[in-house]
């Protein structure tokens, strides 16, 4: 009720400018952030090749720290990071959420997050070649693999008006009461 209410209350036309310049620094805000992070979302080859840039760069920076003496960044650390590893994290922790709801506000985005899923596999891949995780661990690892994967293609299944039918979704009570899937000609 609070949503609604205030969704309409934003339809206002007296505030029309004030919503326009507020609303264009968000977008902004969100495009530059999801720019700034938007490694995991480039095809592999290149998205490796950024990922061993920066974290060399985080490296140099951990060098530095032990050379002054100082505490050692979290990711700074040559000896106990696990490159691949660290790639799984930033992609599950910072990225992922970051995508999903961008590409649930711009469905035409779907290609980010279905490129995040691959790359996310990739980095998974290489870190059982480099860490040789116990199977417990490796488990874990492809339950989070698995959960961005089904994400991402939700979110193509949802959305994709070329490839494929757009599944609707009716909810009442918060408890969804059924689905139906349309095609972008018996809607238009």
């Amino acid at each position: 009720r609070k949503v609604c209410i205030a969704a309409i209350l934003h339809t206002d036309n007296v505030h029309h400018m004030d919503v326009l310049q507020k609303d264009s620094m968000k977008w902004l805000q969100l495009f530059l952030h999801l720019a700034d992070v938007s490694n995991p979302l480039k095809p592999f080859k290149m998205c490796k090749l950024w990922a061993w840039r920066v974290l060399d760069e985080f490296f140099d920076q951990g060098d530095e720290e032990k050379r002054l003496g100082i505490p050692v960044g979290f990711l700074n650390d040559r000896e106990k990071v696990n490159k691949p590893g660290s790639q799984h994290g930033f992609i599950n922790f910072m990225v992922a959420p970051l995508v999903t709801s961008t590409v649930r506000l711009f469905p035409t985005m779907h290609g980010l997050s279905t490129q995040m899923a691959s790359n996310l596999q990739a980095w998974r891949d290489l870190w059982v070649e480099d860490a040789k995780p116990s199977t417990p661990d490796i488990a874990k690892r492809d339950e989070e693999v698995a959960k961005v994967r089904a994400i991402a293609a939700e979110l193509v299944e949802r959305t994709d008006p070329v490839n494929g039918p757009i599944k609707m979704k009716f909810r009442s009570s918060g408890r969804s009461v059924g689905s139906f899937y349309t095609t972008r000609s018996s809607t238009s």
